[in-house]
């Protein structure tokens, strides 16, 4: 009955206009030195320990912490109500909400290795997948989060083989997308090392790249990757790829692209662990090759999932696009015959209502 109930209202009234809000809730608007909200999404307990991987080399400090909300998706089973379990620290879990202990387990031990920099809320949503991405993105908006991240629906095994392609994950990412409170984030997990114990593990030098082309989202992503760049022990790397014709017609979108890279020119010239490169590409083909020679030298590559039509460093690539919730640079970076250990994050900037 509640299950009826809630379908009856989705279908009658349309949330995204709620979620869609006017205020910016996104990294590029966030305080340099304020904290940073970030729901953190996982169906399985290895999209936890890839999500609090993430959070591990966002860089959180005293006067810049991150508030970490975990949300473990469970689908309903049986004729089971719709349920949002509040997992409190310390509190003994229930039942109910005793299959999601390993997830709660990541979380709590992500907060107790980083005690004073990260504050932490964990919760379990249990409904039927047509209602997630309701979940999702009610949460996140309750809790004002700048960034959710999403675990893609694709999965290898550490020989690199598919091992699943859940077209129903895929769907309710899709739908995240189109009607999130903040930006979002859809992070291709490759790394091959996936037990809580390894959630400390991050390498003393984490090698993090940009793809920088232009447009909100890549001024979004260029906002995270510095973000991560104020701990030394992340190296920031910063692909500016320029047309080989030097021409773009939106003078408003080149000034806000010119500010963001001036401003990373200028953080290269003051901190050791930022690198700043510049590649001029004919077509989407060069991109497609300067990209995948990137993949064996970074352990995260981070990247905007939108751009327009008309820029000549993609094209020729839009058209073949597989899973356009990536965009090029990402749908590239997860395709099937990579062999490397890459992680990907695609980001996509909040999408604001104007008023």
């Amino acid at each position: 009955m509640a299950t009826c109930s809630r379908l009856l209202v989705i279908l009658i009234y349309d949330y995204s206009r709620t979620y869609t809000g006017y205020q910016k809730r996104d990294i590029l608007h966030t305080a340099y030195n304020a904290e940073l909200r970030i729901l953190a999404c996982a169906h399985r307990q290895d999209d936890a320990l890839a999500a609090i991987k993430l959070l591990e080399v966002s860089s959180p400090t005293r006067q810049s912490p991150i508030a970490a909300y975990g949300l473990h998706l469970m689908e309903l089973v049986g004729r089971a109500s719709p349920l949002l379990i509040n997992h409190r620290l310390g509190k003994k879990a229930s039942s109910r909400a005793s299959r999601s202990q390993q997830v709660i387990d990541a979380f709590r031990y992500y907060e107790l290795q980083h005690s004073g920099l990260v504050s932490v809320q964990i919760f379990t949503a249990m409904s039927l997948p047509m209602f997630m991405q309701h979940d999702i993105c009610s949460l996140a908006f309750d809790k004002l989060a700048s960034l959710i991240i999403l675990p893609f629906h694709r999965k290898w095994n550490q020989q690199g083989k598919l091992i699943l392609d859940n077209s129903v994950l895929r769907t309710i990412n899709l739908h995240v997308l189109d009607m999130a409170p903040c930006s979002v984030g859809i992070l291709v997990d490759r790394r091959k090392l996936h037990q809580v114990s390894s959630i400390s593990l991050v390498p003393s030098v984490y090698r993090v790249a940009v793809v920088f082309l232009e447009g909100d989202d890549d001024r979004e992503a260029l906002a995270y990757g510095k973000r991560m760049a104020k701990s030394s022990g992340v190296h920031l790397t910063v692909v500016r790829l320029l047309s080989m014709d030097g021409l773009d017609e939106d003078q408003w979108q080149v000034m806000l692209d010119s500010e963001m890279i001036r401003d990373i020119r200028l953080r290269v010239s003051l901190k050791q662990n930022i690198e700043y490169i510049e590649e001029k590409m004919k077509d989407g083909s060069d991109t497609a090759s300067l990209v995948r020679k990137m993949e064996g030298s970074f352990d995260l590559i981070i990247t905007g999932r939108r751009h327009r039509q008309d820029v000549p460093q993609l094209s020729g690539l839009t058209e073949w696009i597989e899973l356009p919730e990536l965009g090029p640079i990402g749908d590239i970076l997860a395709s099937a015959d990579v062999d490397k250990s890459v992680s990907v994050l695609i980001v996509q900037q909040q999408l604001v209502q104007i008023k």
